[in-house]
């Protein structure tokens, strides 16, 4: 007998039916006496039930109390992670598979390749962004490139993965970078969009500026420092956490490529690219 038996057994009980038209006073008491009897095997059968029921309940919580409150509660399979959030497997130091802070294969690394899609995918209208090879021969490898790595030690939570993708933006054959960098959500992040995009800098912002993208708040802040490569950075906290920090420069360090006239977007278009969602990774 389920739930929906027991529920209702107990409705046959309880629950009164319609008036009976009028009858023989004999036969009514006859009738009479067959229901009582009838209603008292009912409730010996749902009360039967019920002490079923609660045996086998009493033995399953003994031989697993969280799955047998669970099934009470109506609860699924508890899960030690959020949706979207990494659940690593850890090595004695590293996680599983990395000889260091990056993974190079995986789920993770995986997210950092679909980051530098996105991010490749984003380059505004008359730019360009080829897979350039730096100049400089003491520099290795491609200039598009992605790298997903673990912030957070072993044993800390939450685990914090930072992912970052990294385009040349070309122009005219001008070169520039563009970079996006997303985080999963680090309790020690500013929630002030000024202080976050600060933060991501690793400076004085010279004249932050926050900007409203449809309700989501991003700082802007850029940097023009004598002896260094302008840029410009834009910062947004979502509401889940995550961080999403997108930097622009005209320059393309260590390229050997000419420079790039301008930044390819302004102020506000930074912003807009920094709170677009699909930067989030399936958070």
């Amino acid at each position: 007998m389920n739930e929906q038996d027991l529920k209702r057994a107990f409705q046959d009980v309880v629950v009164a039916s319609s008036p009976p038209p009028p009858m023989d006073p004999g036969i009514a008491l006859g009738r009479a006496h067959k229901a009582r009897s009838k209603r008292r095997a009912s409730i010996t059968g749902a009360a039967v039930a019920v002490l079923v029921v609660g045996v086998g309940l009493g033995s399953a919580f003994a031989l697993n109390p969280q799955g047998t409150t669970d099934y009470l509660v109506g609860a699924g399979q508890s899960s030690s992670s959020s949706p979207g959030l990494p659940d690593t497997q850890w090595g004695e130091q590293w996680p599983v598979g990395q000889s260091d802070r990056t993974a190079t294969n995986g789920p993770q690394a995986d997210r950092g390749r679909q980051l530098l899609e996105l991010a490749r995918a984003s380059v505004p209208a008359g730019y360009e962004a080829p897979d350039l090879k730096y100049t400089d021969p003491a520099m290795h490898g491609g200039m598009l490139r992605a790298q997903a790595q673990v912030s957070s030690d072993k044993g800390e939570s939450p685990e914090i993965w930072q992912y970052t993708a990294y385009v040349p933006v070309r122009k005219d054959g001008k070169v520039g970078r563009l970079t996006v960098t997303v985080t999963t959500p680090n309790p020690s992040d500013p929630v002030e969009p000024c202080a976050l995009v600060t933060r991501f800098k690793g400076g004085a912002g010279e004249g932050c500026k926050t900007y409203d993208v449809a309700g989501k708040q991003v700082g802007v802040v850029s940097s023009t420092s004598p002896g260094q490569n302008d840029a410009t950075w834009a910062s947004y906290r979502a509401a889940g956490g995550w961080t999403v920090t997108v930097a622009q420069e005209e320059e393309y360090p260590y390229a050997g490529y000419p420079v790039l006239d301008r930044q390819p977007f302004f102020g506000p278009e930074l912003a807009a690219l920094a709170a677009d969602p699909k930067f989030l990774l399936g958070s």
